[in-house]
């Protein structure tokens, strides 16, 4: 025991050597940067904004008063909205206050950013989230029945166009993914394309002498020869996941499952440009088929009976279409599947839709309800 003690000793003492404020291995806590302070407060808006398009927005800054402020640019959206060099006087000193216009902005997330210039030459940010909702309530629609059709009842429609005169529909599901050519009077599909069974195919659209499909999680979309189905081109994309795809004319539109609607280059399928979709309440979210018709886009509601109409520039749904009860209970079986599909007779000015496994696809008009 008494070798024991001398040696535990001599044990604690290095430990405490090297645990002192001179030990050569002591961590040191590097000092924390100081805090900027602020020298002007954004009193209003408070917060985050919801607010309709179109409406005001006011702003209410306070500063000590030995500073001096000199201007103040306000942006929305990165952009540069107003100048301002001249305040009205408050009641309260060091106090300045003005409106902002959002006319002309779309729907969906932004970002209010001041930048405040001071006369000592300093100057500093202060910013807000706002969300723009529309500033008009959707027109409801209803449907008037015109005529019936047969439908693949194995089809998980994914996408569907009208096109000289016939039908160009893309399936889904592993396994069972395709391209089709489909006679609208008979439902008889006169040319098809299976994709790799790895693949889960999703939205189509027909622009030019080319048909161009998205995939579901790859990532991948596909270019063909319209007239063959031969492939043209593979083509990556940025979006996480593909549902619905049209086009104006120019760029593909595309939808991902969310409320954003995406414009692409249709040979790169890059993203020129995107938007939010909201009405007047909220994002009009799981948009999934697409279909360009007469300068908007109609977009199926995934798991509803609805289908939106979207004005393509500002991103507020002008129109909702209740399409429940068109399938009739006779005519669901139990693996039947939810609305999907619509396609647009250009010349006919005719409308058609359909589902997943449905056995029937319909003509429409639509008229407002009420």
């Amino acid at each position: 025991m008494s070798r024991i003690v001398p040696k535990l000793i001599s044990l604690l003492y290095i430990i405490s050597l090297s645990c002192s404020s001179g030990g050569g291995s002591t961590e040191r806590t590097p000092p924390s940067a100081p805090k900027q302070v602020r020298i002007s407060t954004l009193v209003e808006p408070a917060g985050a904004l919801t607010i309709p398009l179109g409406t005001e927005i006011s702003i209410h800054l306070t500063l000590p008063d030995t500073v001096t402020i000199d201007s103040v640019q306000a942006f929305l959206g990165g952009a540069l909205k107003q100048s301002i060099r001249e305040f009205p006087r408050l009641q309260e000193e060091g106090a300045v206050a003005f409106t902002l216009q959002t006319e002309g902005e779309n729907t969906g997330r932004s970002g209010l950013r001041l930048r405040l210039f001071f006369a000592d030459g300093k100057s500093e940010n202060q910013s807000r989230q706002v969300t723009f909702l529309s500033n008009v309530a959707p027109v409801e629609y209803t449907y008037q029945l015109v005529n019936e059709y047969p439908h693949d009842p194995a089809a998980y429609t994914q996408g569907l166009q009208f096109d000289d005169g016939m039908l160009y529909e893309g399936t889904g599901n592993y396994g069972t993914s395709s391209i089709r050519r489909v006679k609208l009077e008979t439902g008889e599909v006169t040319r098809i394309r299976d994709l790799e069974q790895s693949l889960f195919g999703e939205g189509i659209t027909v622009l030019g002498d080319r048909i161009y499909q998205l995939t579901y999680k790859s990532q991948v979309g596909y270019i063909y020869d319209k007239s063959s189905f031969e492939e043209i081109q593979k083509v990556y994309y940025q979006n996480r996941e593909g549902w619905g795809l049209t086009h104006n004319g120019e760029e593909l539109i595309m939808s991902d499952g969310t409320n954003i609607i995406y414009f692409l280059d249709p040979e790169m399928f890059t993203i020129n440009r995107q938007l939010e979709v909201f009405d007047n309440k909220g994002p009009a979210n799981s948009l999934n088929e697409l279909e360009f018709i007469n300068g908007k886009i109609w977009a199926n509601r995934y798991y509803t009976d609805e289908i939106v109409i979207i004005d393509p520039e500002t991103g507020k749904v002008e129109g909702r279409i209740n399409l429940k009860g068109i399938l009739k209970a006779t005519d669901r079986k139990p693996g039947t599947d939810v609305l999907n599909g619509i396609a647009w007779d250009r010349q006919g000015n005719r409308i058609f839709v359909t589902g997943k496994f449905w056995p029937k696809l319909f003509e429409i008009r639509i008229r407002k309800s009420g």
